[in-house]
């Protein structure tokens, strides 16, 4: 039986120090999306060892999640989020030490482990934290973290290696690091939520469902992070981080609000429309062929993305109990981990044999498919 916060209040230290802390990781994490292919190109790898370099990273996040998960759940939040922050931070250092593309890729691994097990246990420590009258709204307070970081990241990143005019990888590192040790250091004073050392299973039951739908909506944000930039080049229109700025400035608009409107509302009446807006989004994008029309999809994509993500978290948290949040976020974020890879797999092959506008297209279709299913599972039991 989940108990019921006596406290209301959301800003606490707790919450406070872990979004920061989060911040601070995912902006150390941005730092690597647009350079690492060019560090990798230096070391001499090719094209298709760029995919599997980066690829590994998530693959192997996807496959211990649901490990962290169950180990968050026994030996507690703090100690994990602590060892997965000291990972990272670890990992960040060694770039500077790899010599070669089977090096990289080892790190990579290494790296992996420290991203799951860092940002499994922070959104499990805040699902701990927020007053269940506030969970939405935490949800998405707490996402805005990562939305800042995604705007502000790689754009710095690049600048930051092309500050002197020719590339400089040992000073880009470098600062990743300092930027991860600023996470880990917001970390060391965070206090254990629970420690309820239950006997847990790798996968929660409960979190199935939300999952489900929050991998039909990653599925289609792996056809964006894999193949936009492409697409904007393909049709001249202009430059692609314009679009991944309007749709990051977006979900920072609207998370906080979104999350807000379902502890009222309900999350049903934020999901669904949220949902059919990704879709309008897709839609929108596989017809776009100038930078006005690129970056009015990136306003709807984002928008329902805002509307969608930190509400599925709280749906989510919403059915399991305190002694299962550790393997329900380790589930859940597997699944968006998992969504991400498998859409750009999957899509990528659509991409080939039909085009950029029918993988968009499909993508939309996908995402409704999801949102349909949620408002049947809704007629039968209250959701």
């Amino acid at each position: 039986m989940e108990q019921t916060p006596k406290n209301e209040k959301l800003f606490t230290r707790n919450f406070v120090l872990t979004s920061l802390s989060t911040f601070a990781i995912f902006t150390s994490f941005y730092f690597l999306l647009v350079t690492l292919p060019i560090y990798i190109l230096e070391l001499g790898g090719s094209e298709s060892e760029i995919g599997l370099i980066i690829g590994v990273f998530t693959i192997s996040a996807v496959l211990l999640r649901p490990f962290i998960g169950m180990g968050v759940d026994i030996v507690g939040r703090r100690k994990i989020l602590v060892a997965g922050s000291v990972i990272f931070l670890v990992s960040m250092l060694l770039y500077n030490y790899t010599t070669s593309v089977f090096s990289l890729l080892l790190l990579r691994v290494f790296h992996g482990i420290g991203w799951g097990a860092a940002t499994t246990a922070a959104s499990t420590l805040i699902a701990d934290i927020a007053p269940a009258s506030r969970r939405g709204e935490a949800m998405g307070v707490f996402g805005i973290s990562s939305n800042v970081a995604m705007a502000i990241g790689p754009a710095l990143s690049f600048s930051l290696l092309y500050i002197s005019g020719v590339p400089d990888f040992p000073r880009l590192f470098l600062a990743g690091a300092a930027i991860a040790l600023v996470s880990l250091l917001l970390v060391i004073p965070i206090s254990e939520t629970v420690v309820v050392r239950p006997k847990t299973s790798l996968f929660s039951k409960e979190a199935y469902f939300p999952s489900a739908l929050m991998f039909s909506v990653a599925l289609t944000y792996g056809s964006i992070v894999s193949f936009l930039s492409l697409f904007v080049q393909k049709e001249g229109a202009g430059n692609p981080g314009i679009f991944f700025t309007v749709f990051a400035v977006t979900l920072i608009l609207v998370r906080a609000l979104a999350g807000k409107l379902s502890d009222i509302k309900g999350r049903k009446f934020v999901i669904v429309p949220g949902m059919i807006i990704i879709s309008i989004g897709l839609w929108v994008l596989s017809m776009a062929g100038s930078l006005w029309v690129f970056l009015a999809a990136a306003l709807l994509y984002g928008l329902g993305f805002g509307l969608v993500h930190p509400t599925l978290m709280a749906f989510l948290v919403d059915r399991v109990n305190e002694r299962g949040r550790g393997a329900a976020m380790g589930t859940f974020t597997a699944a968006f981990d998992l969504g991400i890879g498998a859409g750009s797999i999957i899509l990528g092959v659509v991409l080939q044999f039909f085009g950029f506008r029918v993988m968009y297209v499909l993508s939309g279709l996908v995402v409704l498919a999801g949102a349909i299913w949620f408002i049947m599972l809704n007629d039968k039991q209250e959701v």
